[in-house]
């Protein structure tokens, strides 16, 4: 089963409509209104990107966590996003060389000391990647390159989100007709 399958399965069950519905005036409208409004929250978003709105990114990214359950691709990328626009965010609270040093020890305190695993995953390896680097700035400038490659990583791992959430609309539309 697919993901737009299990979504469209799991939604429809929820909202009381049967199976194999083919009658054309019942559709579920909460579907219908994910199929019209996802395009306009992927656009918000990346206006954010482009604007390096990081907070607003931030915050809005959350509100589709729930889509983790029905896609692996889903939970990995908005792990990633989440987790890089979060330490992001934490990073421009106070945008200084001195405000460095408290982020990486928050963060380094939080998930305790690097452990070398034999095959350490794909997150871990984002995350370490982010915390290794943000360790060596030592002035405004490295910030600065830092801060503006980590927005441009952030833009690449929503355009493979973007592309997952376009195709899965299409299959859901596919679904829905």
């Amino acid at each position: 089963m697919t993901p737009a399958e299990r979504f469209y399965k799991y939604f429809n069950h929820e909202y009381g409509y049967p199976k194999d519905n083919t009658d054309p005036k019942l559709k579920n409208e909460f579907i219908e209104e994910f199929i019209n409004q996802i395009p306009d929250v992927i656009d918000e978003l990346e206006t954010y990107l482009i604007k390096h709105e990081i907070h607003e990114f931030y915050i809005k990214i959350k509100n589709l966590k729930y889509l983790c359950e029905f896609s692996e691709e889903f939970n990995r990328y908005w792990l990633l996003l989440r987790s890089v626009s979060g330490g992001l965010n934490r990073l421009l609270e106070d945008p200084s060389v001195d405000h460095v040093s408290d982020v990486y020890i928050y963060y380094f305190s939080r998930y305790g000391g690097r452990r070398k695993l034999r095959d350490e995953n794909w997150f871990e390896n984002h995350r370490w990647d982010f915390l290794d680097k943000l360790a060596h700035i030592s002035s405004d400038d490295e910030l600065n390159d830092f801060v503006l490659e980590k927005i441009d990583d952030l833009s690449n791992y929503f355009e493979f989100y973007k592309k997952e959430l376009h195709s899965f609309i299409f299959e859901l539309k596919k679904m829905d007709s």
